[in-house]
C-alpha cells in the first residue's frame, strides 16, 4: 500500500509574489532532501496552475510513501517537523493535511 500525504497552503496576507517563489522553492529544496529518508518515495512542490477552484490555497506539497508505517515514522521525524514548522511561519491559518492510500480503489 502506499500513502500520498498532501499539504495545502495559504500565503498570510500581504506577502509578495517574490517572497511566494522563494518561500516555494525552500520548501522544494527542503523536501529534496526527504528523498534519502527510508520509505519516501517521491514528492512534489509547487502552486496550483489556476487559482480557479484552488479556494485560495497557494501551494501544495505532496510526499509518496511506500507504506503507512514509513508515513507514521516520517511524521515524528526531524526532518517534518522542520518543514512542518517552516510552513507554518509562512501560512496564513492552519495547512490542510491529507493523506491518500493511493493502492485501494475508491469506494462510493
Amino acid at each position: 500500500m502506499t500513502v500520498q500525504h498532501l499539504t495545502l497552503a495559504k500565503f498570510r496576507h500581504g506577502t509578495t509574489c517574490e517572497e511566494k517563489k522563494e518561500a516555494i522553492r525552500t520548501v522544494y529544496l527542503m523536501a529534496v532532501a526527504a528523498l534519502i529518508i527510508p520509505g519516501v518515495t517521491a514528492l512534489k512542490v509547487g502552486p496550483p496552475v489556476s487559482q480557479k477552484g484552488a479556494r485560495g490555497y497557494e501551494f501544495a506539497l505532496t510526499v509518496e510513501f511506500e507504506d503507512l508505517q514509513a508515513f507514521r515514522e516520517y511524521i515524528p521525524h526531524p526532518h517534518h517537523r522542520l518543514v512542518a514548522e517552516y510552513i507554518s511561519n509562512f501560512s496564513e491559518g492552519t495547512p490542510l493535511s491529507y493523506q491518500i492510500d493511493t493502492s485501494r480503489e475508491a469506494r462510493l
